[in-house]
């Protein structure tokens, strides 16, 4: 529950453009994956569909995804 509140993305679904076609997108789900001594965040992607996104479902910041793969291996770290 604490890695939760202090993530509060993980567990919550978004969805990205295609930059090649702007009538597909894709969802995006921020999956809690536990390793052997914490948690990490692994996004979990859909494949393209033609169509609108969803009502309420927000737009994946491109800045999120290049923190949480940027920080995945501090979590796997001995120090």
């Amino acid at each position: 529950m604490d890695f939760k509140r202090i993530t509060p993305y993980a567990g919550e679904t978004f969805y990205e453009i295609n930059p090649k076609n702007k009538n597909e997108y894709r969802t995006v789900y921020m999956r809690i994956q536990p390793t052997l001594n914490d948690f990490i965040i692994a996004p979990s992607y859909s494949n393209y569909v033609i169509g609108i996104p969803p009502d309420g479902m927000e737009e994946l910041n491109p800045r999120l995804v290049s923190a949480i793969m940027r920080s995945r291996h501090l979590s796997m770290s001995p120090f």
